[in-house]
């Protein structure tokens, strides 16, 4: 069933302002127009507007991000989020104006070249193809400020291992799901609110209960202090 605009509006929950910059970038097809001033928009335009969005708001998706993935000769919206297994490089790195070889990396962040190299082998650094961009500039900033404050190392070294157990879990499951339930959207759609928001979510709520308890046990009075009894007189 072919829908106007102010049906789109109403089952994508999206203002028209955004529909039509939507379909100005690319991200939606021209609607058919079969008579002047009548624009007919297919169902399918309410799937593909959604999985804008959620693009944006998980992945803090560019619009030229999102419209490499569609433009994509295998995406198929009905089964969007599936694909989203194959293209999470894409998604994954975020926009940036400068590209870096590994030379330009180490001149713009002031190492040596053989401490990039230790990064990336420790699997704390990565080269996600044509080069690094801002992000990988700032996470070595980080990285150099870590080892100051840490110079055993034990913070980064539980952050690797914990975050390589977390992704082979997140991958095992990912797999058999989607063999055992070819084409659920649903089901892939599940394990991507879990990797992009419950995962953050849980990781930071125990950093702040961590923190709570630690205060709890240094304010409260030690029971093996004995209280010295008040004077009778």
């Amino acid at each position: 069933m072919a829908l106007k605009m102010n049906q789109l509006v109403k089952l994508s929950d999206t203002p028209k302002s955004t529909i039509l910059y939507y379909i100005k970038e690319g991200l939606l097809p021209e609607p058919q127009k079969p008579k002047p001033n009548v624009h007919l928009y297919d169902e399918s335009f309410v799937e593909r507007i959604r999985f804008i969005k959620y693009l944006q708001k998980n992945f803090n998706a560019s619009i030229d991000q999102i419209r490499t993935l569609m433009q994509r000769k295998d995406f198929d919206i009905s089964k969007g989020y599936e694909t989203l297994l194959e293209t999470l490089d894409l998604l994954m790195a975020p926009p940036s104006p400068k590209r870096y070889d590994k030379t330009e990396l180490c001149e713009a962040a002031g190492i040596e070249c053989e401490d990039l190299e230790r990064y990336i082998d420790m699997g704390v650094l990565f080269d996600r193809g044509g080069g690094f961009s801002d992000t990988e500039l700032e996470i070595l900033r980080i990285l150099r400020e870590l080892e100051r404050a840490d110079p055993d190392g034990k913070l980064l070294q539980t952050y690797r291992e914990h975050a390589r157990a977390v992704a082979e879990a997140e991958v095992d499951l990912a797999r058999r799901l989607t063999r055992e339930r070819p084409g659920d959207e649903e089901t892939v759609k599940a394990l991507f609110d879990a990797t992009l928001i419950l995962k953050p979510y849980l990781f930071n709520m125990q950093l702040f209960e961590q923190y709570r308890e630690r205060m709890r046990e240094e304010n409260s009075p030690s029971p093996l202090v004995e209280k010295t009894p008040k004077d009778p007189r």
